[in-house]
């Protein structure tokens, strides 16, 4: 990663739903950020990198948002609704070239706007605790760990998830939450709607 004291920050940063063209700039994006986790010991494995076609097939299941910084792909964020009604962020990455610009938190405030239209309240994730760069970005904004003390159906969605034979969390990892703050009145800001993304071709890998 660049040193952030030597890069000029971008003019101007857009989100927008995943498009076609997306796709394989995405695919960088998640390889870089994939990269960073591997400097710490990780292996791919653990942290692996999605495929032409799992990115094709976020939008299936999630709402992804793009995040273009002065028309270059920066980063993305993909969330879903889950039992017992909590929002999942199932992936938040910003190219490192791109970090502490302010676009991940662009990209959580546009999962709290969107979660708060759904009438969810908690926002859940899984965090690697090795991580240092994630750990304080989620503290940012206030995540907790999952304990006796959170909301009833943040602890029923982690319980959900680990009764199974497969574990959800691995060693390493917590399971952490946050209340969505409660929004402004919207802006009259076009979202701009933009086409679903098409089936993914053969997957080439």
């Amino acid at each position: 990663m660049s040193d952030p004291d030597d890069r000029t920050p971008p003019k101007r940063v857009r989100l927008e739903k995943l498009q076609e063209v997306h796709v394989p700039h995405l695919l960088k994006v998640d390889r870089a950020s994939a990269e960073q986790y591997w400097a710490l010991g990780f292996d791919a494995a653990e942290v692996p990198v999605r495929t032409n076609a799992e990115i094709y097939r976020l939008p299936k299941a999630h709402s992804v948002r793009v995040a273009e910084a002065d028309y270059v792909v920066a980063g993305y964020s993909a969330f879903r609704d889950e039992a017992p009604g909590v929002a999942y962020l199932e992936e938040i990455a910003v190219h490192p070239d791109y970090q502490r610009f302010g676009i991940g938190k662009k990209l959580i405030e546009q999962v709290f706007e969107e979660a708060r239209a759904a009438n969810l309240r908690e926002l859940v994730l899984r965090r690697w605790d090795k991580a240092e760069w994630a750990c304080a970005f989620y503290d940012s904004f206030g995540f907790k760990p999952i304990d006796d003390g959170a909301p009833t159906k943040v602890r029923g969605w982690l319980a959900e998830k680990t009764d199974g034979d497969r574990p959800f969390l691995r060693p390493g990892e917590s399971a952490l939450w946050v209340a969505i703050p409660k929004g402004n009145e919207p802006d009259e800001e076009d979202d701009e709607e933009e086409a679903e993304v098409a089936d993914p071709p053969a997957d080439d890998d």
